[in-house]
């Protein structure tokens, strides 16, 4: 990579159909990266220079960008890098965003844990009912909105492919963004990161665990069905993470 970035990368996001690396670090930069002779370039560079990314998602096809700053402020934008929408949502927040599989709908969390419903013009539609938080106390922050796209194919008709998941450890996977009968999870961990598998078959959910016999918590990568049964469990005692990511299948 040629670029020098100022700060630390906070925020990445990979354009699966036009291969393209998107990053933005704690001091706003964004850069589109290409793979050029096996090396990675800068394509493009942005810097709005009044606020801090905190999450950026591609929708299905790759041709649009949905940026979400920190004090509220959204951009989408496309692929060949030309400005779409931009929209302030005062009083709000930012600190997730997530399209959906047709692109018709965009969901942002907010950093008091509501999830608003938009249309793809920025647009309010209405605020998500989350069920899984129900008798939940204290304050409580999103850890991650991964609504599967499906392109590796769902695993049976009407499957639960959106999932909503908590730092503490509640979860709910939903059918769609206003599906009144979600499957809800509690994970009974510190949740930092979910990603779903190529095939939306699998929700791998990423944080800690406080273990009976040690005076620590250790770092753990659980695994469930979309209807919430548990399929696995990875220990990793020795390692620290803030994300989760995908190989897709080749």
């Amino acid at each position: 990579m040629t670029a020098k970035l100022a700060g630390a990368v906070q925020v990445v996001t990979w354009n699966e159909q036009y291969e393209k690396l998107t990053t933005s670090d704690q001091n706003g930069l964004i850069i589109v990266w290409m793979l050029y002779k096996g090396a990675w370039y800068e394509e493009m560079i942005n810097n709005r220079n009044k606020s801090v990314v905190r999450s950026m998602s591609w929708n299905t096809d790759g041709q649009k960008i949905c940026i979400v700053y920190e004090d509220g402020a959204v951009i989408v934008g496309s692929v060949d890098g030309n400005r779409i929408w931009g929209k302030e949502l005062k009083g709000n927040q930012l600190a997730h965003v997530a399209w959906s599989p047709d692109s018709k709908i965009l969901l942002f969390g907010m950093a008091n844990g509501e999830v608003h419903i938009y249309d793809n013009q920025g647009n309010l539609i209405i605020k998500m009912t989350i069920s899984c938080l129900a008798n939940a106390t204290g304050a409580i922050s999103i850890a991650g909105i991964h609504w599967y796209a499906g392109t590796g194919g769902y695993v049976e008709p009407d499957c639960p492919c959106l999932a909503i998941c908590f730092d503490n450890g509640r979860c709910q996977v939903m059918r769609y963004e206003s599906d009144e009968n979600p499957v809800c999870i509690d994970t009974l961990m510190s949740v930092v990161s979910i990603q779903w598998n190529h095939c939306g078959s699998v929700l791998a959910v990423a944080g800690s665990l406080r273990a009976s016999h040690l005076e620590k918590e250790i770092n753990v990568v659980q695994f469930y069905t979309p209807f919430g049964e548990v399929r696995g469990k990875m220990l990793l005692p020795d390692m620290e993470f803030g994300a989760t990511t995908k190989k897709t299948r080749q």
